[in-house]
């Protein structure tokens, strides 16, 4: 895929009965690049995740991850791709050990292989001595590492994360950021939904904002704000997605809960 795009998609267009969740989205990334995908809740953005997944189906517009178009070749691209959801489909009757068995197997991962790769991927994101518990007795944080420990079974063309951050002590998110910056180095695309926009400002090569099915912004954080009166990316994402005086709302909040000064 060198050279290639590691997605292209052209006016996605998605509803939901009368709810038109995206309207002519599009955008493409190349190999290399680390894109936040950054919105309100209800944005399109998990929406958009998973239909390039071929989790869902799209209604209208062109996609292609990898090449190949994930309506029809799903399975192809999943072998392809490190894929963290928001929600991740852990068993919690298994051990973090048997989830990336089961993981394993599924993508035909050879015996020797696995038995190499699975201890090795715990114990570099801290699960070893969990191994062996339950999942259903692991925190939250535990449980987000084991699911991104079960991405990287294989190694990636491209990386899809939805709020992969969600759960994880601080080291942690320091250690995701710095795999994603070295995949980065080695062609690897990157693209990871987040409400952390700190995170996005110090991580991300180029910014895609969503707001209300529609891509209202497309560019490195730099380039967003330059020539813009916001001086951070949280101030220019307030002002492309929300309406609302958030000032007010905090004061309404705190008068309400009999805080206000």
């Amino acid at each position: 895929m060198v050279g290639s795009a590691a997605i292209e998609v052209t006016g996605l267009t998605k509803s939901f009965g009368a709810k038109r969740v995206l309207n002519g989205v599009s955008f493409t990334i190349g190999p290399g690049e680390v894109v936040a995908f950054l919105g309100q809740n209800g944005a399109g953005k998990s929406t958009t995740i998973r239909i390039l997944t071929g989790q869902l189906p799209r209604d209208g517009g062109t996609v292609r991850v990898l090449g190949l178009d994930p309506a029809t070749e799903a399975d192809a691209i999943r072998r392809r791709l490190a894929f963290v959801p928001d929600a991740a489909p852990l068993y919690d009757a298994l051990t973090p050990h048997e989830q990336l068995e089961l993981i394993a197997g599924l993508l035909e991962i050879d015996d020797a292989t696995a038995a190499r790769r699975i201890p090795e991927l715990l114990a570099s994101l801290g699960l070893d001595e969990l191994a062996d518990t339950p999942l259903a007795a692991c925190s939250r944080g535990n449980r987000q590492r084991t699911a991104i420990a079960s991405a990287f079974l294989k190694e990636p063309e491209l990386v899809l994360l939805d709020e992969p951050l969600f759960g994880l002590d601080a080291p942690t998110v320091l250690q995701v950021k710095e795999i994603l910056r070295q995949l980065s180095r080695r062609g690897v695309a990157v693209l990871y939904s987040s409400h952390l926009l700190d995170v996005a400002e110090s991580l991300a090569s180029r910014v895609l904002i969503l707001h209300e099915g529609e891509i209202v912004a497309d560019g490195a954080p730099a380039a967003l704000l330059q020539g813009q009166p916001e001086k951070s990316l949280e101030q220019l994402f307030r002002r492309l997605t929300s309406d609302a005086d958030v000032e007010a709302q905090a004061e309404r909040f705190l008068a309400s809960a009999r805080l206000s000064p």
